[in-house]
């Protein structure tokens, strides 16, 4: 994790609950966790300091909680997938990879979520995204269909469902 944050990478694992939180702590622990450096110095955590970062990432996220001290356990599953991002955009990445970002959320919180990444890339951060979610890669410049491991199909954005799905498919119109 630590080398994945020094080469400046985001990340937003495909299990939120398996690989993105840490159920027994806060929100505000979860938020800041790829900065603890920017946090206290000598390995202790100033909570105020703590406490702000994760305030300005609740209200950035729109993340809808009681506050920071709040367990991540408790907040619902499109709430719980914006502490993840959070926690991925707060080391302000060069790169964010985002795999199957929306899923399991509602729609609401799916809004949120691909606005957030819209954002990301408006700012220069390049993002990544691999999903199986149209509305996910909507929101691509470009598409890759991959085929064990090898590309079989490219679609530059504006690129219609049934031609994106005929080339998952191993349709070819050629």
């Amino acid at each position: 994790m630590r080398a994945t944050l020094d080469a400046g990478v985001g990340w937003v694992p495909r299990d939120r609950h398996e690989q993105g939180l840490v159920p027994g702590m806060t929100v505000g622990d979860n938020t800041t966790m790829s900065v603890l450096d920017r946090l206290g110095r000598f390995g202790c955590v100033a909570t105020g300091r703590r406490r702000g970062i994760a305030s300005e990432l609740i209200e950035r996220l729109d993340i809808h909680t009681e506050g920071p001290e709040q367990p991540v356990s408790d907040l619902s599953g499109g709430n719980a997938q914006k502490v993840v991002m959070a926690r991925a955009l707060a080391s302000d990445p060069r790169l964010l990879v985002l795999i199957n970002p929306t899923a399991g959320v509602d729609v609401k919180s799916k809004e949120s979520l691909l606005a957030r990444m819209d954002s990301a890339r408006e700012d220069g951060t390049a993002v990544l995204v691999v999903s199986d979610e149209l509305d996910d890669l909507r929101h691509c410049d470009r598409v890759l269909v991959l085929f064990h491991g090898r590309v079989v199909a490219e679609h530059p954005a504006g690129w219609r469902d049934h031609e994106l799905i005929a080339s998952i498919e191993g349709v070819d119109h050629g």
